[in-house]
């Protein structure tokens, strides 16, 4: 079975989501989004970066960030959610483990 992935110009991108390019590209700069490619002209963004910039401008005009902080904001969600599921598994084991230790 082959994926067949397909990528966003910056352009396409910015038309997608209704920023201006300049905002964008701060977004880069920030370390929001990690496109592919050196320079704006190259850049490809895959599709889910949309909905992770969305996410950002959400954060941004609801709580009145700056894009830096928007960036940490993103880094500490991520961090928040993995750390749910760190523990979610962790409850899972320890129950398996007392299941076994009270069958014995």
């Amino acid at each position: 079975m082959s994926e067949t992935s397909y990528y966003l110009t910056l352009t396409e991108l910015t038309q997608s989501v209704r920023l201006s390019t300049d905002t964008v590209i701060t977004m880069v700069d920030c370390g929001i989004v990690e496109p592919r490619g050196e320079q704006p002209q190259q850049w490809l963004f895959e599709p889910q970066m949309v909905k992770l910039i969305q996410r950002a401008c959400r954060l941004q005009r609801d709580l009145e960030l700056d894009w830096p902080a928007v960036a940490l904001a993103l880094d500490l969600i991520g961090d928040l959610h993995q750390l749910r599921e760190e523990n979610q598994r962790l409850r899972r084991q320890l129950d398996i483990l007392m299941d076994l230790d009270a069958a014995s």
